[in-house]
C-alpha cells in the first residue's frame, strides 16, 4: 500500500470512528464502524463478544500476539475537524487514533509472518474509561497471548509501567455539641480534615515511583448549623507507586483511619504494573520497530493506570504499552492527532508483529 493510500485510509478510518461518539457504556455504534473496517482490512475472523469487545484475528499458529486498545472515550462530545493534516475530536488521541493505527498496522503485517506459526489479534475493548469491563471479560474468558501491546498514546515512548490505583471512601462520625463550646476533637469534619492532611503529608509526590493522594469528593456538616458535624465522608483517589502494591497502602491507610476512629471502604483497586526491559520480548520487538522508523525509543512509566494493569500477568507477562499521539492531550478539549503520526504508528505496529513473531520462539 502506497503512502498516499495509507494516509487516506487512516484519515477516513479515524474520522469515521470519531463520528461514532462512544462514551463508556455507549460503544455500540463505534464498534459497528470498526467491524466494517476490520472486515475490509482482511482479517480472517471478526466477532463481537458478549460485553461488546471487537476481536479481529488472522493466522492459525500456536504463537499468539495481541494488540489491544479501547474504543470508549470519556464523556463530552467535541466538534470533529479534519484540515488535511490533523484530525480533532473526542477520542482522537485517547484512544481511537492509536486504535485505527494498530488495526491497519496489524493488517499490513499479514504477509510478513508465517501464519501457520502465528495468530495475530487486534482487539478493541469497551469500558476502559469506566470499570474496564472489556479487558476484565478477556481475562475472565481465559484469553492468553505470548505477547501484548496495549495501544495508548505514548508520544512514541515504550511504556513499561503504570502506577496502581485504589479509590476509597472514608467516613468519620462525631458526637455533636454546640459550636460555642470546645469540640474536644469530636467533630466529624475535624477528623476528616486530619486524616486528609496526614495522608497528603505522606503521599505528596507526583511521580511514577511514588504514591500520591487526591481528594475527589467531600461532604460534611450542614449549612448554617450551630452543631459540630456528626457525620462526614470523603472520597480519595490514591495512585500507587510502580514499586509498591495496593495492600501495603491499604494497611497504612487502615492504621491512620482507625487512629481517628473513622472507617473506610475500598471502592475499587488495581495493582501497579512494572515489566522488565531486558527480558521482555514485546519491549525488544517494539524497540527494533521504533528504531526502524528512524527514532530512538525511550522507556517510561506513566502516572496513571491503563488496561495494561489488568492484562499483566494473566493475559501475558510479555506486555508493554505504545501508541501514536501526545498523551498530554488525552481527556482535554484539545484532542488532536496528525495523519503522519497515525501512519508512523501503523508502520511501527506492523514492524512489531513481524519482529515479535521471529523473536519470541518459546510458546508458553
Amino acid at each position: 500500500m502506497g503512502n498516499r493510500s495509507l494516509n487516506n485510509l487512516l484519515a477516513d478510518f479515524v474520522v469515521d470512528l470519531l463520528k461514532a461518539y462512544s462514551p463508556t457504556y455507549s460503544e455500540g455504534k463505534a464498534v459497528e464502524v470498526l467491524k466494517s473496517y476490520a472486515v475490509s482490512l482482511g482479517y480472517d475472523e471478526v466477532l463481537v463478544d458478549e460485553v461488546g469487545n471487537l476481536i479481529a484475528s488472522y493466522g492459525g499458529g500456536p504463537k499468539k500476539v495481541a494488540l489491544i486498545g479501547h474504543i470508549d472515550t470519556i464523556p463530552g462530545e467535541l466538534p470533529i475537524v479534519f484540515d488535511g493534516v490533523n484530525v480533532r475530536g473526542r477520542g482522537a488521541v485517547d484512544a481511537k487514533g492509536p486504535l485505527a493505527s494498530f488495526f491497519v498496522g496489524a493488517s499490513l503485517a499479514k504477509d510478513l509472518i508465517n501464519k501457520r506459526d502465528v495468530t495475530v489479534y487486534s482487539i478493541a475493548v469497551v469500558g476502559e474509561e469506566g470499570n474496564s469491563r472489556g479487558i476484565k471479560n478477556l481475562v475472565r474468558k481465559g484469553f492468553r497471548a505470548d505477547g501484548v501491546v496495549i495501544a495508548e498514546p505514548s508520544n512514541y515512548n515504550i511504556v513499561v509501567g503504570y502506577r496502581g490505583s485504589v479509590k476509597v471512601k472514608i467516613i468519620c462520625r462525631g458526637g455533636g455539641g454546640h459550636t460555642s463550646s470546645p469540640s474536644n476533637g469530636d467533630s466529624a469534619c475535624d477528623k476528616l480534615m486530619s486524616v486528609l492532611l496526614k495522608l497528603k503529608s505522606v503521599y505528596n509526590v507526583y511521580k511514577a515511583t511514588a504514591t500520591s493522594v487526591s481528594l475527589t469528593y467531600m461532604r460534611c456538616g450542614e449549612e448554617n448549623a450551630n452543631v459540630y458535624p456528626r457525620y462526614g465522608e470523603l472520597n480519595l483517589d490514591i495512585r500507587v507507586s510502580v514499586d509498591d502494591v495496593v495492600d501495603n497502602v491499604l494497611n497504612e491507610l487502615k492504621g491512620l483511619v482507625t487512629t481517628y476512629l473513622c472507617d473506610f471502604h475500598v471502592l475499587s483497586s488495581v495493582n501497579p504494573v512494572k515489566v522488565s526491559i531486558a527480558s521482555n520480548d514485546v519491549v525488544k520487538a517494539l524497540t527494533r520497530a521504533v528504531y526502524e522508523q528512524g527514532m530512538k525509543p525511550k522507556f517510561v512509566y506513566k502516572l496513571g493506570t491503563s488496561d495494561m494493569n489488568l492484562a499483566y500477568p494473566t493475559i501475558s507477562t510479555n506486555v508493554a504499552a505504545f501508541g501514536p499521539g501526545h498523551s498530554e492531550l488525552s481527556h482535554s478539549d484539545l484532542e488532536e492527532i496528525s495523519i503522519d503520526e497515525l501512519v508512523t504508528g501503523a508502520n511501527i505496529y506492523k514492524g512489531f508483529i513481524e519482529k515479535f513473531s521471529k523473536l519470541h520462539r518459546n510458546i508458553k
